[in-house]
C-alpha cells in the first residue's frame, strides 16, 4: 500500500519561496511519513497478523511485514518486492485467488495426523509415505495409511482440483486504523522543526 503526500501545485512554489527552510519542512514531514508508516506497519502486525486476521504457520510473513520512504512524501507499507515471502504478500491485500495444480490432476492438502500444532505439513507429498494408499470416501480422495491390519485408515492428506483463497484485508484495516497516528506524527516532526 502505497501512502503519498499531496499537497498541490502551490506547494512546491510556497517550498521554492521558503529556500532552505522549506526543504526542512519537507524533510520534517518526510520523516514524521517514515515514523509514522512505521508503527503502522507495527499495528498492522500486532492487530491484524497475529492470528485474527490472518492465521500463520511460521510467522515469516507477519515478520515480513514493513515500511519504508520510496521517496520525499511518499511511503509503502507491506512486504519488500525481495523478500523470501513477497509471493504470498497478496494474502494481506484483497485480493482472491484460485489455486491449481502446477502439474498433476490434484493439489494434495494436508489433514489430520500430518498437521504439527502450528499446522506445518510433517509429511510434504504422499510419496514420502511409507505403506500409504488412496480412498475414495463421501466423493472426497483422501490418501493415509493404516496400522496393523485392523487398524483405523488415518488421512494424511485430501486431494483436490482447486482451492479458492481469499485475501485477508489485513493491511488495508490496519493502516485505515493508523491513518490519525500516521497524520499526528507528521505534525510532531514538522512542530519539532519548526521550533528547533
Amino acid at each position: 500500500m502505497i501512502l503519498q503526500l499531496q499537497m498541490g501545485p502551490e506547494f512546491n512554489r510556497t517550498v521554492a519561496e521558503l529556500g532552505g527552510m522549506g526543504k526542512a519542512l519537507v524533510a520534517a514531514a518526510s520523516a514524521g511519513l517514515d515514523k509514522g508508516t512505521k508503527a503502522a506497519a507495527g499495528r498492522v502486525v500486532s492487530d491484524y497478523l497475529s492470528g485474527q486476521a490472518l492465521r500463520s504457520r511460521t510467522g515469516n510473513l507477519r515478520r515480513a511485514v514493513d515500511a519504508w520512504l520510496t521517496k520525499p512524501l511518499e511511503a509503502v507499507i507491506g512486504v519488500r518486492p525481495i523478500s523470501m515471502v513477497a509471493k504470498y504478500a497478496w494474502l494481506l491485500g484483497d485480493e482472491d485467488r484460485t489455486i491449481t495444480p502446477k502439474r498433476g490432476k490434484f493439489l494434495c492438502i494436508p489433514i489430520g495426523e500430518n498437521l504439527t500444532g502450528a499446522g506445518v505439513a510433517r509429511f510434504t507429498s504422499p510419496r514420502q509415505v511409507p505403506d500409504g494408499f488412496f480412498v475414495r470416501t463421501g466423493g472426497r480422495l483422501l490418501f493415509g495409511y493404516k496400522k496393523g491390519k485392523r487398524g483405523k485408515f488415518r488421512a494424511l492428506f485430501t486431494l483436490v482440483t482447486s482451492v479458492f483463497v481469499q485475501g485477508s484485508g489485513a493491511l488495508r484495516d490496519g493502516v485505515l486504523d493508523s491513518l490519525d497516528d500516521i497524520s499526528g506524527s507528521i505534525e510532531s516532526e514538522i512542530g519539532r522543526k519548526l521550533n528547533a
